[in-house]
């Protein structure tokens, strides 16, 4: 039995181990040499060398020979398309999702909460260009994004207050830094049924956003339109604000929430 114990011990600590090196990598650093890889896991060289042709051969990494450097394999993007593809949120809103981008004709965002930041799981570019820097599956700020304050408003005071234990940085001049201010704020969502972050975390560059509901009642979502301040005025908010509301509201419903 002992045996059996440490059998399973060991194999969870080479799990945590390779998790590490998986989570190495980042959207700014895709590639990585060994000696990084090992450096950022705190493995030594030959563990670290010695899981990453584990992850190799089952195509979780891939290597770049010619620049003796690692980066994440195909059968990650595999693995995550089969868990977007199960999730009923996101097969529902797809439809919603892509009639949004082609109404408004700018950038739709779908976002969910992971307890401190909102993390982005869909989203359709603007035909005009790109509104914001935000990518599938990178978490955000909650406070100062549409989709973030949206889903923050309703979620329970003790996922707030950790919010806003974890710092409000200001992001630009318009930030709210102020726990305050934040829950003046988050009333203010409420009470409207949509947010809007103006130029908040990210300098000339305006959201609105409605929260999506399931057959419980409870906030799971939240939907965005987002788009250059310039092309996006503030006289055009009521108007997206009513729109990303109604699509919300359907999408909702969709889900088996009954108002």
């Amino acid at each position: 039995m002992r045996k059996s114990v440490f059998g399973r011990q060991d194999g969870l600590k080479s799990f945590k181990k390779a998790v590490a090196i998986l989570e190495a990598f980042s959207i700014r650093e895709p590639r990585l040499p060994l000696t990084e890889i090992a450096r950022r896991a705190k493995l030594p060289l030959s563990t670290a060398h010695r899981i990453l042709g584990t992850l190799h051969s089952v195509g979780f990494i891939d290597r770049d020979g010619e620049r003796d450097q690692y980066r994440l394999g195909l059968r990650l993007l595999e693995l995550g398309s089969i868990v977007l593809s199960n999730m009923e949120l996101h097969r529902e809103a797809m439809p919603f999702i892509e009639a949004l981008a082609r109404e408004s004709g700018e950038t739709i965002h779908l976002g969910v909460f992971d307890g401190t930041q909102v993390i982005s799981i869909e989203k359709i570019d603007s035909a005009h260009g790109l509104a914001s820097n935000v990518t599938i599956g990178k978490g955000a700020p909650a406070y100062c994004t549409g989709v973030g304050k949206a889903l923050l408003a309703f979620q329970p005071d003790e996922a707030v207050a950790a919010v806003c234990r974890n710092g409000l940085t200001r992001k630009t001049p318009n930030t709210i830094t102020s726990e305050r201010r934040l829950r003046q704020e988050l009333a203010r969502i409420r009470a409207l049924g949509y947010a809007v972050d103006n130029s908040e975390n990210e300098i000339g560059v305006r959201c609105v956003a409605a929260p999506i509901r399931n057959h419980s009642g409870a906030v799971i979502a939240s939907l965005s339109i987002s788009g250059p301040a310039a092309r996006i005025r503030e006289a055009d908010v009521p108007r997206l604000a009513e729109r990303v509301k109604e699509t919300a509201r359907k999408l909702s419903h969709q889900l088996g929430y009954r108002s």
